[in-house]
C-alpha cells in the first residue's frame, strides 16, 4: 500500500513539474514608414461597426486544419478581446495611412459623431500554422456623419507564415491588417475622402 502511494505521488509531482504554462498574444499596428496621403487636417474617422466569423469569438486562437475541421489553441490565447485588439489596430493604422489624427472606435461619444466611418464585415480571419492566413473583408465607407453611403468594396489577401508556431502565425495576422490598409486607404478610402473635401469646399 505505501509503494503504491508513493508511486502517485512521485507521477503526481511529475505531472505538476511539466504543466505548460499558457501564452499570450496580442495583434498590433505594424509602423508604416511614412504618409503617403495628405487629407484635410480636421477629417474625423470612425471604424465600425466591426464584425469578425463567431467562431473566432474566443480566447484560444482558432486555426484551421485540414478540410473543414479547426483547432482552438488550449495555451496559446488572446490577451484582451479580439475584436476590440482588432478595431484598435485598423483605427491606427488609418491613422497611419491618412495622416490624420482623429480616428475613433466604435462607441463614440455620443456628443462627437465622426464625418467619415468605415464599416467592416469580416468574412475570414484565420488560416493554417505553418500555412496560408486569409483576410476577407466586406467594407463601407460612409460620409455625412454615417447617414451617406460613399464606397463598398471587398479585399480578399492570403499571406504565408514564416514559422509553424502561434508567435508566426500572429505575425501574419498582424500583416495582413497592414497590407490592407496600404493597398486600401491609399487608393479608395484616400481618394474618396479627398473627393468629397474638395467638393465640400467649392
Amino acid at each position: 500500500m505505501m509503494k503504491l502511494l508513493t508511486t502517485l505521488m512521485i507521477c503526481l509531482l511529475a505531472a505538476c513539474s511539466t504543466k505548460i504554462s499558457t501564452r499570450y498574444y496580442s495583434l498590433h499596428a505594424l509602423p508604416e514608414p511614412s504618409t503617403m496621403v495628405s487629407l484635410p487636417a480636421d477629417t474625423t474617422l470612425g471604424i465600425g461597426p466591426v464584425k469578425l466569423p463567431s467562431m473566432l469569438n474566443r480566447k484560444g486562437i482558432v486555426t484551421h486544419k485540414k478540410g473543414s475541421a479547426v483547432q482552438i489553441a488550449s495555451h496559446d490565447v488572446w490577451a484582451g478581446r479580439l475584436k476590440e485588439d482588432f478595431s484598435r489596430v485598423v483605427a491606427e493604422l488609418m491613422a497611419q495611412s491618412l495622416g490624420v489624427n482623429d480616428v475613433v472606435t466604435e462607441p463614440w461619444n455620443t456628443r462627437f459623431r465622426p464625418q467619415y466611418q468605415l464599416q467592416l464585415d469580416v468574412q475570414h480571419f484565420s488560416g493554417q500554422l505553418g500555412g496560408a492566413v486569409r483576410f476577407k473583408v466586406n467594407w463601407i465607407l460612409s460620409g455625412n456623419y454615417g447617414k451617406e453611403k460613399l464606397v463598398s468594396r471587398t479585399d480578399d489577401i492570403t499571406l504565408q507564415t514564416e514559422g509553424d508556431d502561434y508567435q508566426a502565425y500572429v505575425s501574419t495576422l498582424n500583416a495582413l491588417l497592414a497590407e490592407f490598409s496600404k493597398t486600401t486607404v491609399r487608393t479608395e478610402i484616400a481618394n474618396e475622402i479627398s473627393k468629397r473635401a474638395m467638393s465640400d469646399s467649392n
